[in-house]
Order: C-alpha cells, then structure tokens, then sequence
C-alpha cells in the first residue's frame, strides 16, 4: 500500500477550487476529492481486497461528521482492507466486493465511549443505597475476589454490549489493575473482540498510597501491544492516581517518556474543587490529557482546560445516580473545551446506551440554558463519535467518516417503532436512537453485527457465563 499512499497523497495536493468543483458532484475517494479516473480505484483486480474488511454499502443515508463530507442522501460508501475509499453516488466497485443494501437507514461513524471501567461490568446495577453497599465500598469488596479470568470475562461482556449497542471504540480505566495479567485480560479480550480501544493502566482501590506505580508492568504490556500485529487496533495509556498523589508529575512525565495518553478523575465533588487548578499550577494539562467528570470546575479551571487543550469526558448517568451534580455542560461547551462522554461503570449507570447519553446531554443543556435550540444534536452526536476520537488521539483514523479513515461505523435501520417516520436524521440519533436500532456494526472493516446479530458472540452464552461468575464472586464476598 506505500505506493498507494504516495500516489493518494500527490493528488490530495490538487487545487482547492478542483476539490471544491468535486465535493458538489458528491464523489469522494481516498485519493483526496478527485473523480475516479484519477484515483487508484481502476488498478485493484479482486485479489487486491481482504473480503473480511472489505464491502460496499449502497443507497443509504450518510451521517459523515465530516466537515467537507457532510450529510448525504441515497450515497454509497467503498470500504477496502479495512479502509474507507470512496464515499458518493452509483459506485461500482471491483468484483466480488460484497454488497449491503443500505436503503431506509442511516449510517454514522461507531460511537466512542471515552470512559467505561469493563472490569465491573459483571456487577450491574449493584450499587445499593445503605453506605454498606455504596458503589465504591461495594467494588472495592469485589475487586479482592477477583481473578485474571474474571476481568477477562468482564472485559468481553462488556465489549460484546458495546458493539451491540453501536460502541466501536472504548477507552477502559482499568483500576483493578493488580498485575499486568489483569490489564492484558482486558488487551487480550478487546484484541479478540476487534473492538478499537485505549487500555489505561491504573491502580487498584486498596492500594497504599506509598506503593508506587506499576512502571515495570506498564513497560511490559506496551513493548508487547507495540510489537504484536493482534493488538494493532488497541494503545495503552495511564489511569493516573489522584491528583493529590505524591508522585503525580514524575508518573506523567514517565507516561509522556513512553508516548502514553493520560486519563485522570479530578474535580468530580465540591469536596475536590481544585483539583484541576492543581494540575494546571504543576504544568501538567495538555492535549494528551483527559479528564473525568469534572462536575465541579471552576469557570478559572475550565478557561485553563481550554487553554492547555484539555478534554473533558462526562457520564451523566453515573455522575448523577452517584450524587456529583448535574454535568455542567453548558460552562464546557461555552468555553469551547472538547467534550466527549462515557458509561463509566453499570453498576451505576446499568447499561451502555450511548444514545441515551447523548439525550441527557442535550436535554440538561437546553434546560439549564432553558433554551430549547441552545445544543443542538449535532453538537451531541460529536461528543460521541469526532470529540471522543480526538479525546483518544485518534481522530486522524476513527470518528468520522471520509475517505482515508479506517472504517469505524454503524447502521441504524429506520423500520422500528421508536425509529421511523422522520426526516431529521440528528435528531432521530439523539433522540429516538437505542441499542436495539442498531443493525450493522464494523470496525477497521470487519463486521462485527449484522442484521441485527453479533457476529463473534453468543450471547446466551455469555450470559450464563456472567450469571455464574457474579454469583460465585458475591458467595465469596459474603463469606
């Protein structure tokens, strides 16, 4: 493909009124917006394709997030060996291109949870309301009794809900992280499952706070995910300590030594204000950085996040459900800082509907504004697809649909009940959207659901697997 690439990237340096004379013809192609002549199209013969990540959707109705793609109706889109090729009108592509009919339905990039803690996926809906059973006393009781085979399991529920529920790409704080055998469950598991995915290294909930961090281990894993071809799809960041923890700055600068993204709770409660303020007066902000929750920035500590290029990730239902306050959305998206979301944990938030999340959002928005049109669908549909790719650093690859991109991307067909009748797409997703609208599911081009159906789970089987291991964990709690 090298030669491929530098022919793609000759044409892509074609005058900007060529490209704009092509965009209104809507054809697209890898090639830059050039017409099909001129791309590399006409060279490939069948055996120049994968027929497992290779594969024309025709007809359907395109949502790009894509600035210069945008929106388009009754189009086509070419995926070759994983990559999007061409996006427009009447394609015809090389023979044996397998053909999916897109008529009636919508297709959109994967979503992008950018917080989700897969290990306690087996405890859904388990946080109780007595302090004794409090989220964070009851993980912290389980997370002793768990073993490597436990979080594998977690880790492959909870992948297999997020690529039912349209997640193709999952940023997993792993704070059971005991040894590197309980991170690479999670790598092993998501590598299986072709889920695109940032695995942190973090701690686990009794570690003393004199115990320094796992830097051998987190070495260990990166040199093994970095030279094997099966974890080409998945990068290891850290799930940093709390910001009042001794060694913070020495932990980043190693992360940032081994070209690590670093994830960090801070600022969730009144009790943690400051937090952030905290991280910006010891230099330690950037783009690289992701914050969680954040409910109570202050509107300094926002300003700083927008200045430093900070992202911020919100889980409303588990911000709310556990007693952080209402996500201040409004103060974020006004100061312009990339906002993306997340589930966080099921034990708070019981499932990972994204789609739900991205209503809540767009609700409280307009309700604290009380504006009705103060966030628009669109602006929520970024927080889960483009924003949550640049949160990650991956936005040159996934998050939006474009020629050029790796194939990251979801159909919903519009012939349910709760999913038809309109002709306002954005707000269908946002508004109408659940799991079970879901039809097709690929990511890097590998279809993982199809007509509705995984395609490498059973998920009977899986549950029962679930059902056994949550009760033989819960006996040995109770013990």
């Amino acid at each position: 493909m090298g030669s491929l690439h530098s022919f793609s990237c000759y044409l892509i340096e074609m005058d900007q009124g060529r490209r704009n004379f092509i965009k209104n013809t809507g054809l697209f192609t890898a090639a830059g917006f050039l017409p099909l002549e001129l791309s590399f199209l006409n060279s490939f013969s069948g055996a120049d394709f994968d027929p497992e990540t290779s594969f024309l959707v025709q007809n359907t109705h395109l949502i790009s997030m894509d600035e210069q793609v945008g929106d388009m109706e009754n189009t086509s889109i070419l995926i070759m060996n994983g990559e999007i090729i061409e996006i427009g009108h009447d394609i015809s592509p090389p023979a044996g291109i397998p053909v999916i009919e897109g008529s009636g339905a919508i297709v959109m990039p994967g979503l992008i949870d950018c917080h989700w803690h897969l290990w306690t996926s087996l405890l859904r809906s388990m946080a109780g309301y007595n302090e004794g059973q409090a989220y964070f006393p009851m993980t912290a009781a389980y997370s002793k009794v768990y073993t490597q085979q436990d979080m594998e399991l977690a880790a492959r529920y909870a992948a297999a809900e997020a690529i039912n529920s349209g997640i193709t790409c999952i940023s997993d704080f792993n704070h059971n992280a005991r040894n590197p055998g309980f991170v690479m469950a999670s790598c092993n598991t998501l590598a299986d499952a072709g889920l695109r995915a940032q695995v942190l290294y973090g701690g686990y909930r009794d570690q003393p706070s004199n115990e320094a961090t796992h830097f051998d281990g987190i070495t260990e894993i990166l040199q093994e995910l970095r030279a094997n071809e099966k974890y080409k799809l998945l990068e290891l960041g850290l799930g940093s300590r709390g910001a009042g923890y001794e060694h913070l700055a020495s932990d980043w600068e190693k992360a940032r030594e081994l070209g690590m993204r670093i994830v960090i709770h801070a600022s969730s409660t009144d009790a943690q204000k400051g937090q952030i303020q905290q991280l910006y007066n010891k230099d330690l902000l950037g783009k690289d950085v992701n914050i969680i929750h954040g409910n109570a920035a202050t509107p300094s500590e926002i300003n700083y996040m927008k200045e430093t290029g900070t992202h911020l990730t919100m889980t409303p239902y588990s911000e709310m459900r556990i007693g952080y306050g209402l996500p201040p959305v409004n103060s974020f998206h006004a100061a312009g800082v990339n906002l993306a979301v997340g589930v966080d944990t099921t034990p708070l938030s019981g499932n990972a509907d994204l789609f739900s999340v991205m209503k809540l959002l767009l609700n409280l928005a307009n309700a604290e504004a009380k504006d009705e049109f103060y966030l628009k669908p669109s602006e929520a549909i970024k927080m889960a697809t483009i924003n949550g790719a640049r949160t990650l650093g991956m936005d040159e690859i996934t998050g939006s649909l474009r020629p050029g991109k790796r194939a990251d991307l979801i159909m919903l067909k519009k012939d349910d009940l709760n999913f038809s009748t309109s002709d306002q797409p954005h707000s269908l997703i946002v508004e109408a959207a659940q799991p079970a609208n879901v039809d097709f599911v690929a990511v890097d081009g590998r279809i993982l659901k199809k007509d509705g159906k995984l395609t490498n789970f059973d998920p009977e089987t899986l549950v029962e697997e679930a059902e056994a291991a949550f009760h033989r964990l819960k006996r040995e709690v109770n013990q």
